[in-house]
């Protein structure tokens, strides 16, 4: 296929009008939506080689990203259970704490303040 109708087409299917394909490349309007019609179908190809190895290339890129993701959503996955496992560890231990040997950790002790620190706040 001409390296023109090529880029037309690209065009049309990017979201040019028509009419102002017509007016640019000359070609009826009737035959640009063949044209269209016979890509869709197939039958032409509107990329020429440096334009198809530039998509593979970046098909390529884009399947090593999405595994890259997809990786990373299971490393993250695997931390989270981590911590929630964690978490709920901790949360035996507390309860073991408080049943056992009667100490709650979990509510708020009033530190009393050093007998330094009063003696600061008094002068």
């Amino acid at each position: 296929m001409q390296r023109a109708q090529g880029k037309m087409l690209r065009e049309y299917f990017s979201g040019v009008p028509v009419e102002n394909l017509s007016k640019r490349y000359g070609y009826a309007i009737p035959k640009i939506k063949q044209l269209a019609s016979d890509y869709k179908q197939g039958k032409i190809d509107i990329f020429d080689d440096v334009n198809k190895r530039k998509i593979a290339m970046s098909m390529m890129s884009h399947q090593e990203e999405v595994q890259m993701l997809q990786d990373k959503i299971k490393a993250l996955e695997h931390a989270l259970k981590m911590s929630n496992i964690k978490a709920e560890g901790y949360e035996i231990m507390m309860d073991i704490l408080k049943k056992e040997h009667g100490i709650d950790l979990s509510k708020k002790v009033e530190a009393e303040q050093s007998r330094n620190s009063k003696k600061g706040t008094q002068k």
